[in-house]
């Protein structure tokens, strides 16, 4: 009965092959740093390894948590060549702690004495959170003119309570977009809102509902949206060829995924 069930998850894993590469770690050894009580980062180990530069993505916390209430992310990025830098504020809402931890990294860059000088591609900048951290990103996005390319918004709240933590404008996103939100979210962040929030983005998104997935769903190890959240950033910050399977095809992987439903994308490269 065992080997049965075993065999069964394997057959369902092979199915969806980006979705299993991606919720696997990467190839990189992931460090970790604090920039004073303001940032934590999670980055690879052997920084800037065979010439490679790393694409910068900047976290947003939801409301009242902290990086250490998302290590699953965090390290995950890490480790598929991301520099990650998380902001401890538990009000990340505004964006604005999330776009100056990447001017920190921009400076970072440029400077010497930095473990990071030379190593970062600072044309390739996502933004992702959770919940408010969500509204975060989509605002620091609008407001970093151009540096940020590529957002992924997890449990983004509908409007009634994103209107409660302050102003966000996701139709004047211009960069490629993915909301991911969870089934049981049914209260803070339910379907219709995400296909609202999805057709009034003019340029590329995509969206999906993780059928069994709550509010706080990429909290701890984030293992449900984990596999599609770092394949989006792995297609739209490195170009990777598998990676994009997931979103674009005929048809994507993500819409076959029977863990998932709901989706849908548009206007993607």
């Amino acid at each position: 009965m065992i080997s049965r069930i075993v065999t069964t998850a394997l057959l369902l894993l092979s199915c969806f092959p980006v979705e299993t590469s991606y919720t696997a770690p990467g190839p990189w050894a992931v460090t970790t740093a604090q920039v004073g009580t303001a940032y934590r980062l999670h980055y690879p180990a052997d920084l800037g390894a065979g010439g490679f530069r790393h694409p910068v993505v900047t976290w947003g916390n939801g409301t009242n948590t902290t990086p250490e209430d998302f290590p699953g992310i965090s390290n995950q990025l890490a480790s598929w060549g991301f520099v990650v830098i998380a902001a401890t504020s538990g009000s990340t809402g505004s964006g604005t702690e999330m776009l100056a931890g990447v001017r920190l990294l921009v400076d970072a860059d440029a400077d010497p004495a930095s473990v990071f000088h030379g190593k970062l591609d600072l044309t390739r900048v996502g933004a992702i959170g959770s919940s408010q951290g969500a509204m975060g990103a989509i605002n620091a996005a609008n407001h970093s003119g151009g540096l940020i390319r590529a957002v992924v918004a997890v449990s983004l709240p509908a409007p009634w309570a994103a209107a409660t933590i302050g102003e966000m404008h996701v139709e004047e996103l211009t960069c490629p977009v993915f909301f991911a939100s969870g089934g049981r979210d049914l209260l803070l962040s339910p379907y219709r809102a995400v296909q609202t929030y999805y057709d009034s983005v003019p340029g590329p998104a995509a969206m999906a509902i993780l059928k069994d997935g709550s509010h706080t769903m990429i909290k701890g190890a984030g293992s449900g949206p984990l596999g599609y959240v770092t394949a989006w950033l792995m297609y739209t910050l490195q170009d990777n060829p598998e990676a994009r399977t997931a979103f674009v095809g005929s048809p994507p992987e993500l819409d076959t995924n029977t863990a998932w439903e709901r989706s849908a994308q548009k206007n993607l490269q």
